[in-house]
């Protein structure tokens, strides 16, 4: 949503300056984008004609370990949905929270989990592994459905990634909002991680410019990702054409110098 609102015209003009799209859902009382059949149908095209692959990220209101039954239940029935509706666009991947507590679309100071020591967590992991087993089925496909980090540690969904239901989109972004050691979770997480997002971040305001960050620590992020081979996506998670042009600059910058950088 670099372009406004509509799904259709993002697609066409980041299909100049892109090969992969990140088309993120929403899905409340105010604020409702999910695409109908017509829709989907074109934005494939658009993926056939420019070569250019998507990702679904599938709404942040989405409880799918929530303590209530009734709203796991409505989640996992809403999130299936989507999957089955966007199918046909064959995402590369499927991004989900999990959370922990009450959603929102924005960061909340100071509400960062780093300890497990709330009894809430068993019951939560239990609920979320229950339910991210019903959407694996309905997917078909491994590799496909990826966990994302929140405003809680990676190491929180470890047990969803040993399940084998899931994989990972490690989000960057998130980790600096944790006060977290970026690069330490680049090396112990990069040979699970199917999908990095990556943003600026200014306090608690978040998916800015990576001109809001020191450049030689993204250089540095980007050329550990690169030497490592990694194979999965890297995802720009942010939102106005000024902040993809120069994040995009930031990025070719690292790569300039790599060899067998193409």
């Amino acid at each position: 949503m670099v372009f406004g609102d509509d799904l259709l015209k993002n697609a066409g003009l980041l299909a100049n300056m892109v090969d992969y799209i990140e088309i993120i859902l929403f899905h409340t009382p105010t604020l409702h984008n999910i695409p109908t059949s017509e829709e989907i149908c074109s934005l494939k095209k658009t993926g056939e004609q420019e070569d250019m692959a998507f990702a679904v990220h599938l709404p942040a209101s989405l409880e799918i370990a929530a303590s209530d039954r009734t709203q796991r239940e409505k989640s996992v029935q809403l999130a299936r949905e989507i999957l089955l509706r966007t199918a046909e666009l064959e995402p590369m991947h499927y991004i989900l929270h999990v959370p922990f507590s009450p959603p929102t679309l924005v960061a909340i100071p100071d509400f960062y989990f780093t300890s497990q020591n709330d009894p809430r967590w068993d019951e939560w992991r239990g609920h979320a592994l229950e339910s991210l087993e019903v959407l694996h089925g309905a997917l078909g496909k491994p590799g496909k459905l990826l966990v994302e980090n929140i405003n809680y540690s990676p190491r929180f969904l470890e047990p969803f990634l040993e399940s084998g239901f899931c994989g990972l989109c490690l989000d960057l972004g998130h980790l600096i909002l944790g006060r977290e050691e970026v690069m330490e979770h680049l090396r112990h997480r990069l040979d699970v991680t199917r999908e990095i997002h990556l943003h600026g971040v200014n306090g608690y305001d978040e998916h800015l410019s990576l001109s809001r960050l020191p450049k030689d620590q993204v250089h540095e992020w980007l050329r550990y990702i690169h030497r490592n081979s990694f194979q999965g996506a890297i995802t720009l998670e942010v939102f106005s054409p000024r902040d993809l042009d120069e994040s995009l600059e930031i990025m070719l910058e690292a790569f300039r110098d790599e060899p067998h950088y193409s």
